[in-house]
């Protein structure tokens, strides 16, 4: 089985997408396409030989393409196959783009969500997905799904159902779950972008302080900034105590899993997600989370969080937080719940699923 991995699109960094290509790459076999340290196309034999890139193109030009995930328009695809030897029969891009050079062979991609049709963080994003990726998705042999949410968006933008595979992501369980808070602080793993909605967890928290002044944690926001990022900084600004906020750009591994294991509660108000993996990996470690109600939240953690509504002004989510700070049955229940939910999503059974879904091709 001649598969051609295609990770060209591929950006160093903490994302959503770095996440998932990172987590399910180790588990598929096949040879990998990428760019190299000379942002020249290579393709890789052994998927684990070739470590991915650490930094972005160095070529102007490809640094452009690169940006608007147009990276195989830049490269010599059959130029690198052919110096490797490779003839592939199938494909399978962890990300929703079809190779138009290798346009013969059957191929597998994942769409991971359509947010920017709905919740755009520019025109950019919106033009891509509205005219862009209905192109890859028609193209495609087969399309991974990462949830129910996302399928059903696609059956709506016109993709046939008979397409469609929901393979939802998973997760390695590496550690014990933790036992109990070692903190009040309150954490979130969001870009500044409008469909995080990380205003309304500001705006909450920051009435929360009013209410509850002798609160003895803090909120910390863990991602890049955005288009949002503006606003933030104003409510930032106007609270009574904003020291109680630290925004943090970006965080190492090592670090991200420390605040996991030590923060009260992971919180996530997005409008619309595809999946939304930080919710994954708190669970992972048995950190309770306090999730807004949209459908792919419902469709994953029902049963193992506590939800609040988007349409009152956070007084839902100010309530519970006081509730799991001060009653710790609640606490351990929602550890022990959301840590059999990551359980149940297994990255190796994600893994297999993708596997057997190419090897049908």
């Amino acid at each position: 089985m001649n598969t051609l991995i295609n990770v060209l699109p591929w950006q160093p960094g903490y994302s959503g997408f770095s996440s998932y290509v990172r987590r399910i790459l180790p588990g598929i076999q096949g040879s990998r396409l990428q760019l190299d340290r000379c942002s020249q196309a290579l393709c890789s034999l052994k998927s684990s030989a070739q470590p991915l890139p650490d930094q972005l193109p160095s070529q102007r030009l490809l640094r452009l393409l690169h940006r608007y995930s147009l990276s195989q328009y830049g490269v010599d695809i059959k130029a690198a196959l052919n110096q490797a030897a490779f003839e592939p029969n199938r494909v399978y891009s962890p990300y929703c783009n079809w190779l138009n050079a290798l346009a013969g062979l059957p191929q597998l991609i994942t769409c991971h969500d359509l947010t920017p049709l709905f919740v755009p963080n520019s025109r950019r994003a919106w033009l891509h997905y509205r005219f862009l990726l209905p192109h890859h998705l028609q193209r495609a042999r087969a399309v991974v799904a990462i949830s129910e949410f996302v399928a059903n968006q696609l059956i709506q933008l016109g993709i046939p159902a008979s397409k469609i595979e929901v393979v939802p992501n998973g997760i390695a369980i590496e550690r014990p779950a933790i036992s109990k808070p070692a903190s009040a602080d309150l954490l979130m793993l969001a870009r500044h972008d409008g469909n995080k909605n990380v205003a309304y967890a500001l705006e909450a928290f920051s009435n929360l302080l009013k209410r509850y002044p002798q609160w003895p944690g803090l909120l910390r926001v863990v991602g890049k900034p955005g288009r949002q990022s503006a606003r933030l900084r104003e409510l930032h600004s106007s609270m009574a105590d904003p020291q109680r906020v630290l925004f943090i750009p970006e965080a190492s591994t090592e670090q991200l899993i420390h605040w996991l294991r030590s923060s009260l509660a992971l919180i996530s108000s997005s409008l619309m997600e595809g999946f939304d993996y930080p919710v994954l990996e708190a669970k992972a470690e048995g950190l309770p989370t306090l999730i807004s109600a949209i459908p792919v939240h419902h469709e994953l953690h029902d049963s193992s969080s506590l939800f609040f509504s988007l349409s009152d002004a956070g007084l839902e989510l100010e309530n519970q937080l006081i509730s799991l700070y001060t009653d710790p049955q609640l606490w351990s229940q929602l550890s022990q719940q959301g840590y059999a939910r990551a359980k149940q999503l297994s990255l190796v059974h994600q893994q297999q699923q993708v596997q057997s879904l190419i090897q049908a091709l």
